[in-house]
């Protein structure tokens, strides 16, 4: 598949996973680690390919098999998902827009990816989101119009309040492909719905 060139991937993955009780990124389906299974779509998509760590990041950093990507270390992950998309966005360089996407969100066929993009290419300085359970959230491209202002999130503020005062487009992606794992609870009816 042909790479996007003007695009940067900003995998966040620094979270403590503590509802959970163990850390998210290394869950696994079919022997690859959730962490992974990000990594090698988004190597799909570009070349310029940056992962925000944070808890527990040697452990992660170990599993990790080497490529090309770009591994940051977030010191002020516990402040939460605005600081991580802060930094991370400060250390993108040579793109014209970035795809921000969680690493606990392994369900996302590439196809929806692309989809994306594509609409991103065909609406300048509009962000581009993706729908589900009726609400706008990640995947999300932002043109670098925004970086500056993403750049400026701090503490748990994600990148929503974005979405309300700028020109915003979406693509639907199935609800069945949004789960996110957040707690044991979720962790057993994913698997159940997974090796049914």
């Amino acid at each position: 598949m042909e790479k996007f060139n003007n695009l940067a991937v900003l995998i966040l993955a620094a979270g403590t996973s503590s509802r959970l009780g163990k850390p998210k990124q290394l869950l696994k389906i079919k022997h690859k680690t959730f962490i992974q299974i990000a990594i090698d779509k988004a190597l799909e998509l570009s070349s310029n390919v940056t992962v925000v760590l944070g808890y527990k990041h040697e452990d992660f950093e170990e599993i990790i098999r080497p490529s090309s990507i770009n591994i940051i270390k977030n010191p002020n992950y516990l402040e939460g998902m605005g600081s991580s998309i802060a930094f991370g966005v400060s250390k993108i360089n040579n793109a014209q827009k970035v795809l921000i996407m969680l690493c606990d969100q392994p369900l996302i066929p590439l196809e929806h990816f692309k989809k994306l993009i594509e609409k991103s290419d065909r609406s300048e300085n509009t962000i581009i989101c993706s729908k589900y359970k009726n609400k706008n959230a990640v995947p999300t491209i932002f043109p670098k119009i925004y970086f500056e202002n993403l750049e400026q999130l701090s503490g748990d503020e994600g990148a929503k309040k974005l979405f309300k005062i700028n020109p915003l487009d979406f693509v639907i992606l199935e609800d069945t492909y949004s789960i996110d794992i957040d707690t044991k609870e979720d962790w057993i009816k994913f698997n159940t719905k997974i090796y049914k």
